[in-house]
């Protein structure tokens, strides 16, 4: 109760508390996914408000509870952050991540792209896995680094971009904002 009394907050009290906390970490294959939040409907319509509404206003919305965890955690890392394709650039005029990701000033790694308009939350289960044939690597982090992603449904987007920058045999970490209950079913059966 005392860490609402003394931190500030850029949302009111009601708003924060709708967002359902979830500070767990899931193994899916070779990667480990942090998660800050349950994906849920109000998480939904925010993001939908903010990334196909432009609304930049709620950038900092998303991860201001955790902007000094994520100075931490990626104190000697960059954030490789997930591709948006280019018609989704064009026309939000932003990247989603990148915006998301300012009020942490972490330092942000760009290095993948989507060669084709492919959005994932539109493919059917069976066809989520294909995302690996539409992100390629541009570049390589300069220093170690963490994966990012807002929305972590299949995995596969952060498997697939892992799969471009593992090393043999290495556990892959990534960050995400939240968490589908469908991921975490997966990663509650995968450990049976």
């Amino acid at each position: 109760m005392k860490e609402y009394l003394f931190e500030e907050d850029i949302i009111c009290g009601n708003c924060r508390h709708r967002f359902i906390k979830n500070d767990c970490i899931y193994t899916y294959g070779y990667l480990r996914v942090h998660a800050f939040y349950r994906y849920d409907d109000f998480l939904e319509s925010l993001l939908y408000q903010f990334k196909e509404g432009c609304d930049v206003a709620l950038e900092n919305v998303f991860l201001w509870k955790y902007r000094k965890k994520m100075v931490d955690i990626f104190r000697h890392r960059q954030c490789v952050i997930m591709p948006s394709s280019e018609d989704k650039l064009k026309s939000r005029g932003f990247h989603h991540l990148k915006k998301m990701l300012a009020c942490c000033e972490v330092e942000v790694c760009d290095c993948f792209i989507k060669t084709k308009n492919y959005k994932q939350s539109l493919q059917r289960a069976q066809n989520r896995e294909k995302i690996h044939s539409v992100i390629q690597r541009t570049s390589f982090p300069a220093k170690d680094f963490y994966l990012f992603d807002d929305v972590v449904t299949s995995g596969y987007t952060l498997l697939a971009a892992a799969a471009l920058l593992r090393k043999k045999d290495e556990i892959m970490e990534a960050y995400a904002l939240s968490v589908h209950p469908r991921f975490v079913e997966m990663c509650d059966k995968q450990q049976l």
